[in-house]
């Protein structure tokens, strides 16, 4: 059974934008009865629902919109996989809604769930971030195409929305992914595995969503329902195009990815082997050396060259003239 429990402890917000041609309302509603009468007009509107911890109130809209109630558990279901369920007079869809708020690829999810009626549109949000600024500017622009068409259109703009901002995290991802490979070819020795790992884990999640995504788009375009116009139909097919280019880059990035973890674990190699070479020649410099002081260590009583005058002078004379030797010899087998 859907857990129906409160998503958040976000205070829900309804934010109604009515609009047509030649016409545009935007009102904050506080009161679910001044919704009604904007069903008995001609002019289209779009319902945006901001958190969904009231189910109270999400119950109301339910009545008033005639949602079904399954329908409404896909809403409040936010572990809910994108998708489309087509009812007698509503369509809805379910995607994912990803954004950053920095610069830095920190990818946060969200569920969003579009309802397509005759002439309104309800998304159902779990917070009040959106990628939905772009939208509301156009519905304020009275020339704009987006107020002359139907419902359906305008839920094609909220999807492309969405998928366009997917090609903007892309972007990030790809950008941080250059500078990171850049870091690991000039050898940079502060950057560390996990960097690369967080870009792994970012195109994973986008993968996991921008999948679904575009089986949700396929199966758009070939819904058959009064909601979707044929004239609507090459906007969902050019958002389908999108995703599967999308899916495309991504591919192309996760194999960098790849590469640039064989890349960087390469140079970890090389480092160590430089490491363990240095240590080696230094190792068998001071093996001879070490033969000789131990030789002349021994504590026997008759050891001539323990008489001599010049003894120590020539034992260092030796020393020396062994390490340079060495040296020489290593360097002309360019072992350093």
């Amino acid at each position: 059974m859907t857990d129906l429990s409160p998503i958040n402890d976000n205070p829900i917000s309804l934010e109604l934008i009515c609009f047509g041609e030649g016409h545009f309302e935007k009102h904050h509603i506080t009161d679910l009865s001044q919704i009604p009468p904007f069903l008995e007009q001609e002019h289209k509107f779009w319902l945006n629902v901001t958190s969904l911890n009231n189910l109270d109130l999400l119950n109301e809209i339910k009545v008033i919109f005639d949602i079904h109630s399954m329908a409404l558990e896909d809403i409040l279901n936010t572990q809910e996989r994108p998708k489309v369920e087509v009812f007698d007079h509503f369509i809805l869809i379910v995607v994912k809604m990803l954004y950053t708020r920095t610069e830095i690829v920190d990818l946060e999810t969200e569920q969003i769930s579009i309802v397509i009626g005759k002439n309104y549109v309800i998304s159902f949000q779990e917070n009040k971030y959106d990628v939905f600024d772009g939208i509301r500017s156009r519905l304020e622009n009275p020339s704009g195409k987006i107020r002359k068409h139907g419902t359906d259109y305008f839920a094609y703009t909220l999807l492309d929305a969405i998928v366009d901002e997917y090609y903007a995290i892309l972007e990030k991802i790809t950008d941080q992914i250059e500078v990171l490979e850049e870091k690991i070819i000039n050898e940079d020795k502060k950057i560390r595995l996990g960097e690369i790992y967080t870009q792994r884990k970012s195109i994973q999640l986008l993968k996991k969503v921008i999948w679904p995504t575009r089986e949700l788009l396929s199966t758009l375009k070939k819904t058959e329902s009064f909601l979707i116009k044929r004239r609507t139909l090459p906007f969902i097919n050019d958002i389908y195009e999108q995703s599967v280019q999308i899916m495309d880059n991504l591919e192309m990035q996760r194999e960098s990815i790849t590469t640039l973890v064989e890349i960087f674990m390469t140079n970890i190699s090389l480092r160590q082997n430089d490491v363990m070479k240095t240590l080696t020649i230094i190792a068998t410099i001071f093996i001879p050396l070490t033969f000789l002081a131990g030789v002349y260590g021994m504590n026997f009583e008759y050891m001539p060259e323990l008489k001599w005058k010049y003894g120590y002078w020539f034992t260092w004379i030796i020393f020396l003239g062994i390490s340079i030797i060495m040296v020489f010899y290593f360097k002309r087998k360019r072992w350093f």
